[in-house]
């Protein structure tokens, strides 16, 4: 089982095939080949939520509008 590399950012074909190499090295191990993937797609996600929070449009605060009282209104 190897790890399907597709992420929203743009990355370098050499660390695709570093993987790759490193998943290869460790057909044997399938505890470590287990961890290799799932620290990938941790990875994954975080750099896809990252970039997706770069481009959302900031949150602003909540704050109450200054109401003016009934006697101010005269001046």
């Amino acid at each position: 089982m190897f790890f399907n590399v597709s992420m929203a950012e743009k990355i370098d074909v050499r660390n695709i095939l570093e993987i790759q190499k490193i998943q290869e090295l460790l057909v044997n191990h399938p505890d470590l080949l287990s961890m290799l993937t799932i620290v990938c797609v941790m990875c994954n996600d975080r750099l896809n939520h990252e970039k997706k929070s770069l481009t959302d449009p900031p949150i602003e605060p909540h704050t109450e509008p200054n109401l003016s009282d009934h006697e101010s209104d005269d001046d």
